[in-house]
């Protein structure tokens, strides 16, 4: 059984067989984790997750798959969250969003938050989170398509947005300017702006790429009685 993968607006736009090695499945609610370890999937991949209206991955499924020796990695959006809350029992946390959260210089769950399409639109993002907004507005800045006087009204202004209102078209809209300043600064988003969910989900799926990779060249090295993989691949 290939390593299970729970992905959805973070991974929007990026084609499934980039990662044929993987199995994906819509963002993770409560048991879907358990359900994936009766499975006996060797690895698991948390990126995405549901909540509000669902209850959220539990703490304690992951806590059991990695007691049952099963590898659980997280990054950019829910992944990136219980990463942070689990890395000391040995769930390993990839990417920028973990780090910042791991390190306490982020702690809101909803900074990750977005609204988004269902399955059939491939989870299209329908909103921006805050992670995102903010790295875009760092870059836009030190590449001098903002100056920062409006830095600092857009990220004090996508912090009061609610995730589910929080759009460039409406932070723009906020900005004490003229149309033409407006169109300048939405051409150079259209071109600049970055998707650090999507960096990190990315990252993730090509980190554990490599440790497969070297899993299975270390298992042909030793032989037939090498023994599992060390990746649980």
């Amino acid at each position: 059984m290939r390593a299970v993968v729970f992905a959805g607006p973070s991974l929007h736009g990026i084609a499934p067989d980039r990662f044929d090695a993987f199995e994906f499945r819509p963002p993770a609610a409560c048991g879907d984790i358990l359900a994936a370890l009766h499975e006996d999937t060797p690895a698991i991949g948390l990126i995405d997750g549901v909540f509000e209206n669902t209850a959220a991955v539990w703490h304690k499924e992951i806590l059991a798959a990695l007691e049952r020796g099963v590898a659980v990695y997280g990054a950019a959006s829910m992944g990136a969250l219980r990463a942070a809350e689990c890395h000391l029992f040995g769930m390993v946390g990839i990417g920028r969003i973990f780090d910042d959260y791991a390190a306490g210089r982020r702690v809101a769950d909803a900074d990750v938050a977005v609204v988004h399409a269902p399955a059939d639109f491939d989870f299209k993002p329908l909103t921006e989170a805050l992670v995102d907004v903010e790295v875009t507005i760092e870059v836009l800045l030190a590449r001098g398509f903002l100056v920062q006087g409006e830095a600092v009204h857009l990220a004090e202004r996508a912090k009061r947005f609610h995730y589910k209102e929080r759009t460039w078209s409406t932070l723009l809209q906020t900005i004490p300017a003229g149309v033409q300043r407006r169109d300048k600064i939405r051409d150079a988003l259209r071109r600049h702006a970055v998707k650090q969910k999507q960096a990190d989900a990315v990252q993730r799926q090509k980190d554990l790429d490599e440790r497969r990779a070297r899993a299975e060249e270390k298992q042909k090295q030793g032989g037939q009685n090498s023994g599992p993989s060390p990746f649980g691949f």
